[in-house]
């Protein structure tokens, strides 16, 4: 597999390199290494879908076991992604209404992405398993291993088509295809100007790492706007503008470096509640041509501001 990759990768005069691994091994092994800032060609793309799981190199202490379960969660409820940030995923997912682990004494996680693909979350060791009272359910105790850091966040699988079956045998079914490898730090695709929100965490990651999330960076360079900031805590809104030269990415890189974006009131908020950043929610309110006017956009922001009532009842000042 090695050979058929590095051939592929001479005859599109790509580099093997080191600093970014996307396969690493603990040993002195040999392990093949891809720079995380290319763009696979669609031979490559072809070459990396005939890769299942256990094709890497940190899975294939699991190639012949028969107790490894392989997860794709899912939550119509719960930001699992913010439960992975946080660090209460492994509580979310310990806790469950009938008994998914079954014998397992390892779990491959990922959580559910584009319809029938997921993405890696980790590798968790199965400690002990415990029936809660009047068959409410099972609760596990686990222990995340190690190892995986190189691949978390970063692997997507295809399902299929069969999603409602989200606990499979990594021996039987679970052993996906692999469709993507995601740059490290990569945060998620483009969806349009009106169809996302982001937290402050993914907003800073985004803005730190642009090569990694260039179309982000070059679909928010391109226009001017109106965008609100949400404290998730207290619901109050915050509407601003951006407009000129780095449009909606360069005001929004601001607020990555400083949190109160000189804001008067979210510097206030910051005063008393140091962390409360760390609830912002930044989304687009109105899409404008980068070339509007400082005047016309500033109009639209103030039209949206008494739409909200954010002078009022959030976090404008004026």
């Amino acid at each position: 597999l090695f050979i058929a990759v590095e051939i592929l990768l001479r005859e599109l005069n790509l580099v093997l390199f080191q600093p970014d691994p996307i396969i690493a091994a603990e040993s002195n092994e040999f392990a093949f290494l891809l720079d995380s800032r290319l763009h696979f060609s669609p031979s490559l793309k072809a070459l990396l879908v005939t890769m299942n799981i256990l094709d890497f190199k940190p899975f294939s202490q699991f190639a012949k076991s028969k107790k490894v379960k392989v997860l794709r969660h899912r939550s119509v409820v719960e930001d699992l992604w913010g439960l992975v940030r946080e660090g209460r995923f492994e509580e979310y997912q310990n806790q469950q209404s009938w008994d998914v682990f079954g014998n397992a004494e390892y779990i491959i996680s990922f959580i559910a992405e584009r319809d029938r693909y997921a993405k890696f979350a980790g590798v968790w060791k199965v400690i002990e398993k415990t029936s809660m009272p009047e068959g409410t359910g099972y609760f596990y105790k686990t222990q995340e291993c190690e190892g995986f850091n190189e691949l978390k966040l970063r692997l997507i699988v295809f399902w299929g088509e069969g999603t409602r079956s989200w606990a499979q045998w990594l021996h039987c079914k679970g052993n996906k295809s692999v469709s993507e490898l995601l740059p490290i730090n990569y945060v998620m695709d483009f969806p349009g100007f009106y169809d996302f929100s982001l937290s402050y965490h993914d907003l800073k990651l985004m803005i730190d790492n642009p090569d990694s999330n260039r179309e982000w960076h070059r679909m928010l360079s391109s226009i001017s706007g109106v965008y609100l900031i949400l404290n998730k805590d207290s619901g109050q809104q915050y509407v601003g503008s951006a407009y000129g030269k780095g449009g909606i990415w360069h005001r929004w890189r601001y607020y990555s470096r400083n949190p109160t974006g000189g804001n008067k009131l979210i510097q206030e908020l910051l005063s008393t509640s140091p962390d409360a950043f760390k609830n912002f929610q930044f989304t687009i309110l109105r899409v404008l041509e980068p070339s509007s006017t400082k005047d016309e956009v500033i109009w639209q922001e103030t039209l949206l501001k008494k739409k909200l009532g954010s002078r009022a009842f959030g976090l404008n000042a004026n």
